[in-house]
């Protein structure tokens, strides 16, 4: 398995267009997630190891990123943290750590 704490980039599907994320690893399998340099949230794989958690930018301290706020005139997706959202983030991020 791929250690590395380096931050990274996964894609997913959000509304029909694919939608290209950042990944910061923190520690122990925690991960802030950045859209256009902004900060969505942080997933993390919950205690029984079956689903992905997440936390809200709303929630966190953001850790010297902006918090991302939705802006339809940015060209930008309107990225809802939602559970299926949250479990294919999740999904990218097992296959990029297991390279």
């Amino acid at each position: 398995m791929n250690q590395t704490m380096d931050p990274f980039n996964i894609m997913i599907t959000v509304k029909g267009a694919q939608v290209d994320l950042n990944i910061h690893p923190q520690q122990a399998g925690v991960y802030k997630i950045t859209y256009h340099g902004a900060l969505l949230g942080e997933v993390l794989m919950g205690n029984e190891g079956k689903n992905w958690e997440v936390m809200t930018a709303d929630e966190l301290e953001p850790g010297g990123f902006p918090v991302y706020e939705y802006d339809e005139t940015s060209g930008h997706q309107d990225m809802l943290l939602d559970d299926a959202t949250v479990q294919e983030i999740g999904k990218q991020i097992t296959q990029v750590q297991q390279g």
